[in-house]
């Protein structure tokens, strides 16, 4: 059995661990914020056809749709479309780099077409495909090399594939099928490929291609029930009673999932001498920050006029969150340090509890624990715009944080009956530790979300 102190340790170790879950949930193919790209090298006796696929996320989309509509009338036409295919498809094409028998060739586009699939609360996906092209000698073997250099910084899928139409492979470092069927059907619980370059021999002769099972179509993904809320045609006073709810609880749902937020509340409640009313404060605080999180990004998308990567945010502002954390946490384990040692140095054996947070602390413990916007929220917010329903996507958001505080403050309240039933049965020196243990909590959240946020930068 594990000395209580024992338990405390691994308490704080897998409150720490749990921290790094969402990183990897970011990191999705599917997610809001991806631009994900396939290249499929098709090697024919006398050419080199490459059949290049572009598919956004539905914030990326929603940015770029603002270089589509041309004339700002809110609607696409097909002329505007037209020339969005030739203008992207020849942005595209200066950052595909192909040689052949060590000889750099330019590749010419024979083909293009684009679609914009419904996503996630209303808001559109977008799907480009651009062919380009090239000859090659007919009657020889030849070697090719091929990088992608679009997108470097973008989150997302990333494939090259190489097969053979009428010609035989001799050598490639690249599968000839693709894993995500062309960005149609994303491979589930695998880390994103990112595969940019391929190195490809091939010599005339061999089977023609067979034409692909897939369509084309990319897989519709559901937003859950608050996404999907806020894109619902028929509004009725009901419906919208049922939306905010729906809000509340998702909002409070995600509280509860992997994340910092409770934990530091939790941490700093049980070695303190909060009270529920602190309790309240400190899960209304979190809320509100978030709120303005969410609100906040939302705004930068909106303003940009390019196209801007919001999820190279997040790393920056999960550092700043672990940076406040670890000095909110340092800054109490000095203190408490030092009121522990004045009490032993005045022979006060009896355990004091700490002293509740200040303004300043509490503002500070709001802004580490929710100052990472939700990209559900967000995708609400901005399908709600996209749609004329700004005000109902406000509403939503704001009952989105009811949710989240009230599941703060329910895990406030957990952690102070905790901290009062242990005051009666656990020793006094192990209590004179608690404040301690608390605030080394905070500093080790702390820690872990700096060194996260910097892998992630």
């Amino acid at each position: 059995m594990l000395s209580v102190r024992g338990r405390i340790g691994v308490a704080c170790a897998l409150v720490i661990a749990s921290l790094w879950m969402p990183a990897t949930a970011l990191a999705h193919p599917l997610g809001n914020f991806t631009i994900n790209t396939s290249a499929s090298l098709v090697l024919r006796a006398d050419e080199v056809v490459v059949d290049y696929a572009v598919d956004m996320a539905e914030i990326p989309t929603f940015q770029e749709r603002r270089t589509i509509d041309a004339n700002g009338d809110g609607s696409l036409s097909s002329a505007e479309t037209a020339a969005y295919r030739a203008d992207a498809c020849a942005g595209l094409e200066g950052g595909l780099h192909l040689n052949v028998d060590g000889t750099p060739v330019r590749l010419a586009m024979r083909s293009s077409d684009l679609s914009l699939p419904v996503g996630q609360a209303g808001l559109r996906t977008l799907r480009l495909i651009c062919n380009f092209g090239t000859a090659a000698a007919p009657g020889a073997t030849h070697a090719l090399t091929f990088e992608d250099a679009n997108y470097p910084n973008r989150l997302g899928w990333h494939e090259v594939t190489a097969v053979g139409d009428g010609a035989t492979i001799v050598r490639t470092d690249v599968p000839t099928e693709s894993p995500s069927l062309r960005l149609t059907s994303y491979p589930k619980n695998v880390r994103p490929a990112n595969v940019r370059s391929a190195t490809v021999a091939f010599e005339p002769g061999g089977a023609p291609l067979r034409a692909p099972s897939t369509d084309g179509t990319a897989t519709q993904t559901s937003g859950g029930l608050l996404a999907g809320f806020a894109s619902r045609p028929d509004l009725s006073a009901g419906l919208v009673a049922l939306m905010i709810a729906a809000a509340i609880a998702v909002g409070a749902i995600h509280a509860l999932g992997p994340g910092h937020g409770k934990s530091l509340i939790g941490a700093y409640l049980v070695g303190s001498s909060g009270t529920l009313r602190q309790a309240v404060a400190v899960g209304a605080a979190v809320s509100v920050m978030h709120t303005a999180s969410v609100l906040g990004l939302g705004l930068l998308v909106l303003s940009a006029e390019r196209l801007f990567a919001p999820e190279r945010v997040y790393p920056w502002l999960g550092l700043a969150s672990g940076l406040v954390a670890l000095a909110l946490g340092a800054a109490l384990l000095v203190s408490r340090l030092h009121a522990l040692s004045e009490r032993r140095r005045h022979g006060h054996d009896h355990a004091h509890p700490a002293r509740p947070l200040s303004r300043r602390g509490l503002i500070a413990l709001a802004f580490a624990g929710g100052i990472l916007p939700s990209p559900s929220a967000l995708v609400v917010l901005l399908g709600s715009v996209s749609i004329g329903r700004t005000a109902l996507g406000l509403v939503l958001i704001a009952a989105f944080s009811v949710g989240l505080a009230a599941s703060l403050i329910a895990v406030g309240a957990v952690a102070i009956r905790a901290r009062d039933m242990a005051t009666g049965r656990l020793p006094a020196g192990l209590l004179r530790l608690a404040p301690v243990v608390s605030a080394g909590c905070i500093a080790l959240v702390g820690i872990a979300l700096t060194a996260r946020g910097l892998v992630q930068i």
